[in-house]
């Protein structure tokens, strides 16, 4: 297991959870994806999908088809630290079987 966390520890992450680079386009901050990456091989990741709310100010993530795995916060690392606190919860009562998955994201370009 030390070698597993030695290679997170050269990417600068020694917590083993991925990196996250909102997306900026004319200023703003487009709902960015991330991935909750475990640091053992037992371990699931998820895909969570994150918007900023404009209203709030909060960054707002959820895990697709996963009921009830979504948090908010106001900064991404303290977003993905909900999440995953959340999905270990969830995960107490079982695997669950995920309703939806992520697929991708599409720029829908309208005249």
């Amino acid at each position: 297991m030390p070698k597993k966390q030695e290679s997170y520890a050269k990417l600068g992450d020694t917590d083993g959870v991925g990196r996250m680079n909102p997306i900026r386009c004319s200023g703003q901050i487009l709902p960015t994806v991330f991935h909750i990456k475990p640091s053992f091989a037992n371990m699931k990741t998820y895909t969570a999908i994150i918007e900023k709310c404009h209203d709030t100010g909060l960054y707002v993530g959820f895990i697709p088809g996963f009921t009830g795995a979504h948090s908010q916060a106001e900064s991404l690392a303290e977003l993905n630290k909900n999440l995953r606190e959340v999905v270990a919860m969830l995960l107490e009562d079982g695997e669950p079987v995920l309703q939806a998955e992520f697929v991708g994201t599409q720029n829908v370009v309208v005249a």
